[in-house]
């Protein structure tokens, strides 16, 4: 009887931990889909300012696309590369913390800027922080979720993405709105602030108290790390040259993931120009515009998110090894034709109508391409090759995507025309990444089959395999 009321409270102790464990895991990734939310706030803010920041500064197209677009990404993309080293060895908490510190004070710094280059120095400080959020949070997340539940809890992370994109809109619009409405703010030392640099402050200072919230997660143990096939120090010890030879043995793999993901962002990038195009073609003022993208936004990211996951779990179920790459061409399938027609639509509800479907096929690919990659990635190596990704798909999105736009109406020689440019970049790009991803699809089954033989293989770290006791179990 002894014996028996010992294995029941053996048990009972087992499953309370196995809970608490589980609750724990949800816990950050809810966590980190704030994050996630407050850097798009961040990001999509000066797309909502653009009129007043253009008459006060007196910029062109072409220099607002710069600070759309590379002001905020060339820190982005090659920080992200020594961030993802970073988070390989230390402590991914202390690093994120460390990154929404920097760019909420650099949000804030925008709203002290009188000309244009302390802006885009500004936009720069943005991007080194924001840098320090897909490394860590989708490494954390894989350590804390087996591989058959990790595309459901990357895809709530990633859903933070049009959260955040959807309140920048829906609520900095009539924030924006509102604020211009007021008397400006008059600073010691400083003088008076224009409403959009009053809008920089109140949306950067907030965040600070965020930074703090990240100290409430907890290390997971670090899981799917290979000997052979990666030469390696030790667990979580893998160098860049280790990193970079890996990929490169297998770089069809890789390539065919970075473009597929790379054509998706780049033909998201159009949506910075919408204000301005709402504007121009059917006189619609900032706050409609913030108020109808931000709707969209929060309509379209949790359709896109389910569908992802359904068509992921679908896959996964039948044994598919390419899964969520599958979803990740599926979301370009839907989202190419979205974003190439609605710009020149004949009438702002047709706009509206294409757009939704755009957000649909963008929010069914946003967290396939990240957590694709972690099929094809030893956890010695997954935070590096993880910032490698960003980097790759943030040139051709933040550093390529919004300038050439601009340069376009430029060349037209009438802002009426922004339009057409945004069509051209649209339907071009989306096209090349069908045929690539399509193409590929082979190669990175192959790398994918290769990852779980080697970590079957090895006695560190779990095996791939599904386990009942993970924490992110149901």
């Amino acid at each position: 009887m002894n014996v028996r009321a010992v294995a029941s409270v053996s048990q009972q102790f087992e499953f309370d931990a196995l809970s608490a464990s589980r609750r724990r895991a949800w816990y950050v990734v809810l966590l980190l889909m704030c994050a996630q939310i407050f850097s798009y706030v961040d990001r999509f803010l000066p797309s909502l300012l653009l009129a007043p920041i253009k008459a006060d500064l007196h910029l062109t197209d072409f220099q607002l696309g710069l600070m759309l677009g590379p002001a905020f990404g060339l820190f982005y993309v090659f920080v992200g590369v020594p961030v993802g080293w970073l988070a390989d060895r230390y402590s991914r908490r202390a690093i994120l913390a460390t990154g929404i510190s920097i760019w909420c004070g650099m949000t804030a710094a925008a709203g002290f800027a009188r000309s244009y280059i302390p802006l885009v120095i500004a936009r720069f400080g943005v991007g080194l922080g924001e840098a320090t959020v897909a490394p860590c949070s989708v490494s954390l997340i894989s350590d804390y979720f087996d591989r058959d539940r990790r595309p459901r809890a990357i895809s709530l992370f990633m859903a933070g993405t049009f959260i955040g994109a959807g309140c920048a809109f829906l609520l900095g619009g009539p924030v924006v709105h509102w604020v211009s409405q007021l008397k400006p703010w008059v600073i010691p030392g400083f003088g008076s602030m224009r409403p959009w640099q009053m809008v920089f402050l109140s949306v950067g200072l907030p965040g600070f108290a965020f930074a703090g919230l990240t100290f409430t997660i907890r290390e997971p143990r670090r899981t799917e790390q290979v000997r052979r096939g990666l030469q390696a120090g030790g667990a979580g010890q893998a160098s860049m040259s280790a990193t970079l030879a890996y990929m490169r043995k297998r770089w069809r793999a890789f390539a065919t993931l970075f473009a597929g993901s790379a054509s998706m962002v780049t033909m998201g990038s159009l949506v910075f120009w919408n204000v301005a195009l709402f504007g121009r073609t059917w006189g619609w003022d900032v706050r409609a515009v913030g108020i109808a993208t931000g709707t969209l936004f929060l309509i379209g990211g949790p359709v896109g998110t389910l569908l992802g996951i359904r068509l992921s779990n679908k896959w996964i179920a039948a044994g598919r090894r390419d899964a969520t790459l599958r979803v990740l061409w599926v979301g370009i399938l839907l989202g190419a034709p979205g974003f190439a027609l609605y710009p020149v639509m004949p009438s702002a509800p047709l706009a509206i109508v294409a757009l939704l479907i755009a957000f649909i096929g963008q929010a069914a690919a946003a967290a396939a391409g990240p957590v694709s990659l972690t099929y094809i990635a030893p956890g010695q190596v997954r935070s590096q090759a993880i910032a490698i990704y960003y980097l790759i798909i943030s040139v051709f999105g933040q550093l390529l995507g919004p300038p050439p736009i601009g340069l376009m109406t430029d060349l037209f020689g009438d802002p009426g025309k922004l339009r057409y440019a945004m069509t051209i970049e649209a339907a071009v790009i989306g096209t090349i990444g069908l045929v690539l991803v399509r193409l590929g699809m082979k190669r990175y089954r192959a790398a994918a089959e290769e990852l779980v033989a080697l970590v079957e293989a090895c006695d560190v770290g779990p095996s791939l395999a599904s386990s009942r006791d993970s924490p992110g179990s149901d």
